[in-house]
């Protein structure tokens, strides 16, 4: 398991941990903070880095552990998180949070421990705990964008990413905790709380809002993708069999597409070395390939009526790792009533056509080609 996810995110993460602490529910107790923790007035400013270090750190282990909590959720539910009305409900949540965070309601909650420790600030294991304890205390500005990330990691399903996110988001939220802890005069140099405070928290309730629309209109496309796709295919149930054809591939080996009946499914990919969006399919089809193969599927790459040297130059330099076949005169195109490329054409076992157009389709191909 690797962070497997985009560095910009653990970026954006952070600042809008800083752009959070600026919202009525955290600013206004900056001041109180760092008193407690014994980071003011302290006399030498690596101590009072330290103590602030300390405070943020174990807020951050504590958001971590619930970055990793969500993952492992969205880690049990497994390949429902992929599907589009999961997509729909994450991105209505994430809308209701919004609502909240803008109506200043965000309903949060707290633990407090009475532990014995916390009664003496200034300490390190004090400021640890403070820290540890202080994630568990989420107040309305905090909840929403906090449940909202908590929402984003568990359609993720990285326990790694999920913990750091949810890191970076914490010492964003502690960065100005930092400074105003090791530098004394870094409080008075704060804008004083007023109601500007209010423009923030309503910024971060429109980021909000524009990333649930964001997520909600993803699953409503993927469900109306799937719609039509299997629409498609109930009106492709009584399509002809298979064309039969012979083509070569780039060693000069006779490849039959009747010999993979009652062996393997079958998809034919129709392509030119000239077309943008076929060069942008093969680099999809290169990932896929491996998987296909374990399903009993067989990717057979035509390419239409092109010589067989500018093929081979263009794979220099572009991978293919299934089996090209050259069309040279169009016939195979011409009788499948190719109308442009790419062409994708999947044929199952049995020899009968269930599924021809212009994309590949992604989240039903397996039930298309092997019922699953």
């Amino acid at each position: 398991m690797s962070l497997s996810g985009n560095p910009l995110d653990f970026l954006l993460a952070f600042l809008g941990g800083v752009v959070v602490s600026f919202t009525p529910c955290l600013y206004p107790l900056l001041p109180i903070i760092v008193t407690y923790i014994g980071a003011e007035g302290v006399s030498s400013r690596k101590r009072g880095l330290v103590l602030s270090l300390i405070y943020v750190t174990g807020l951050s282990i504590t958001y971590a552990v619930l970055g990793l909590i969500a993952a492992v959720t969205g880690s049990i539910f497994g390949e429902f998180s992929s599907l589009p009305w999961v997509r729909i409900v994450a991105g209505v949540v994430i809308l209701l949070f919004g609502f909240s965070l803008w109506r200043g309601t965000g309903g949060g909650f707290r633990l407090i421990l009475n532990v014995p420790i916390l009664r003496k600030p200034g300490t390190y294991l004090s400021c640890l705990i403070l820290g540890l304890t202080s994630g568990l205390v989420v107040g309305p500005c905090t909840a929403p964008v906090l449940g909202s990330i908590l929402t984003f990691v568990a359609t993720k399903r990285n326990f790694v990413y999920g913990a750091f996110l949810l890191f970076s988001f914490a010492y964003g939220m502690g960065l100005l905790l930092i400074l105003a802890g090791t530098f004394s005069s870094f409080l008075a140099l704060l804008p004083k709380s007023g109601r500007w405070m209010e423009s923030i928290r309503k910024l971060c309730a429109a980021i909000l809002f524009i990333a649930g629309i964001y997520i909600m209109s993803s699953g409503i496309t993927n469900l109306v993708d799937v719609y039509l796709e299997e629409s498609k295919a109930a009106v492709r149930d009584n399509y002809t069999t298979e064309l039969d054809f012979s083509l070569r591939d780039l060693q000069g080996n006779k490849i039959t597409l009747s010999d993979f009946r009652h062996r393997k499914s079958v998809i034919l990919f129709f392509w030119t070395t000239w077309c943008p969006f076929c060069r942008r399919e093969l680099d999809k089809l290169n990932q896929i390939y491996p998987a296909l193969i374990s399903d009993n599927i067989e990717l057979l790459a035509i390419n239409v009526e092109e010589a067989e040297y500018r093929v081979k130059r263009f794979l220099k330099t572009n991978l293919a790792v299934f089996p090209i076949l050259l069309d040279l005169d169009a016939a195979v195109a011409e009788a499948y009533g190719l109308v442009g490329v790419p062409t994708f054409v999947f044929i199952n076992k049995i020899g009968k056509v269930v599924f021809q157009d212009h994309y590949f389709p992604q989240n039903t191909y397996k039930r298309l080609l092997i019922g699953k």
